[in-house]
């Protein structure tokens, strides 16, 4: 245990433990009945976080276990000093996500039933697996101490956490661990890695609010090369490439909705090519400060569009809903891309792929310090990742979810690539909708809330005129 800044107390008081404001995971009435019965069968073989002032950080859910099936005590591992909001979602996501043995790894065992620390000598790695666990786990253990426990079998193979003790053999720390008998430690693993609870990140609405989004801007659409020239940029985005360019000619009017940075946009009117872009989240060059005045001159080319020529033939929206921090803002900018829409006209999509994450999840990569890829999706698929200082709200689909969706806005749907790390769709026919849901949304689309409070307010000239332009299309389509 030497060099250990992370205290270990194998009787923790339940009645000491102040649980954390927040706790994402929530488990079913079936899911808890399991839990107790898997204390009854194994007892504690998993400690607790806790905060250094005695706040639960993981292991809320084992905690209520504990307290039904009459226990008064818990292992619990103790933090040397007080951590941030976000690292303690992180160490509750971890602590659930440890939970795997992908890697093979072998150690020296203690005593059956009994904790023991294993020396980090001793642990031997024969397949690392699951490299993005294994850096998520290794970022926190080295701002915040060994804090992860191990179950291992009295033949050496670490069972649950291997990925923890890859970490610690790579990292030099000795590990806690609870040793159980081989021919008991299938059933453990069957009982503790089964589904208990999902997620809900209701809770996180002021850790992540909306304008937190911009943040992703630098990195969408455009793709620096180490051996451009400076300020050369090369593009990319599977729905520009894929579903506008093979066709688009100069002629057509696009509109590209949510468009980051505007790279394409810029890029293809300096070839004579009619694009106009809208990005509510523009940021100034090399700065996350918002260019507002851009925003708003955006606007205003948008509304004179509109007034000399109506409606768009081609909308694109890429990388967009999958940015949208709720369901409601999913259906503002739907809604506003249904209304931008002319009758015998088409929108663009492009999304977060669900199928291809999962399995990107399961694969070997790396990845960067400034983002976890750790999939904890909650009802909606919802994903929340720490991303460069700011929680951010990644929504998925499928190839289904996405169909389902897009129909409600458009009556003719094609989906495209769906096998892709974008799942992609080419919509036409926009559904008439009621107008109350087209002003809201505009009123929140094209004046969006930005830090402080601040709403520029200067959105009622374009709302306007595609009020009135909706109005004139849908009632042509019904006719």
């Amino acid at each position: 245990m030497k060099s250990l800044d992370v205290r270990f107390d194998p009787a923790y008081p339940l009645v000491k433990l102040r649980p954390a404001d927040y706790n994402p995971r929530h488990l079913s009435e079936d899911a808890f009945v399991r839990l107790q019965a898997s204390l009854r069968r194994h007892g504690i073989v998993k400690p607790v976080i806790l905060n250094a002032d005695g706040t639960l950080v993981a292991g809320h859910q084992r905690t209520k276990g504990l307290k039904a099936v009459g226990l008064e005590t818990t292992p619990a591992m103790i933090l040397p000093q007080k951590v941030r909001l976000q690292d303690e979602i992180k160490f509750n996501l971890l602590h659930n996500r440890v939970e795997t043995e992908s890697s093979v790894v072998y150690a020296e065992p203690g005593p059956i039933g009994q904790w023991c620390w294993i020396p980090w000598q001793t642990i031997e790695v024969e397949e690392s697996k699951n490299l993005p666990c294994q850096q998520a786990i290794g970022f926190m253990t080295a701002a915040h101490g060994p804090w992860g426990s191990v179950v291992i079998d009295d033949q050496g193979r670490i069972v649950l956490n291997a990925e923890y003790a890859a970490v610690a053999k790579s990292q030099r720390f000795d590990v806690l661990a609870w040793t159980v008998a081989s021919f008991d430690a299938g059933q453990l693993v069957e009982d503790l890695t089964g589904e208990y609870g999902v997620y809900d990140w209701s809770g996180l609405e002021e850790q992540a609010p909306v304008w937190n989004q911009h943040i992703v801007q630098p990195n969408r659409l455009r793709e620096h090369s180490s051996k451009a020239k400076a300020d050369q940029v090369r593009y990319k985005s599977e729905v520009w490439e894929r579903l506008v360019l093979p066709w688009l000619t100069t002629s057509h009017r696009v509109v590209d909705f949510g468009a980051g940075h505007g790279d394409y946009a810029r890029h293809l009117r300096a070839k004579g090519y009619r694009v106009q872009d809208y990005e509510p989240y523009r940021t100034l060059k090399g700065k996350y400060s918002l260019d507002i005045r851009t925003i708003v001159g955006q606007l205003r080319g948008i509304e004179r569009e509109l007034r000399e020529n109506g409606l768009y033939e081609v909308v694109v929206l890429d990388s967009v809903i999958n940015a949208t921090t709720s369901l409601d803002y999913q259906h503002w900018v739907l809604t506003t891309v249904n209304a931008l829409c002319a009758p015998d006209g088409q929108v663009c999509v492009g999304t977060r792929n669900l199928e291809r994450e999962m399995a990107y999840e399961k694969s070997e990569h790396s990845i960067s310090r400034d983002s976890t890829r750790l999939s904890f999706l909650d009802a909606h698929n919802v994903d929340m990742r720490f991303v460069k200082g700011k929680w951010q709200r990644i929504r998925y689909h499928t190839p289904e979810s996405l169909r389902g969706l897009l129909s409600r806005y458009f009556e003719d749907v094609e989906m495209s690539d769906i096998s892709r790390a974008t799942v992609k769709a080419v919509c036409r026919k926009p559904r008439p909708l009621p107008v109350e849901d087209y002003e809201k949304a505009f009123s929140e689309e094209f004046n969006m809330p930005y830090p402080n409070e601040f709403r520029h307010g200067k959105h009622e000239g374009v709302s306007s005129i595609l009020i009135e332009l909706t109005k004139e299309r849908n009632s042509n389509m019904e006719g």
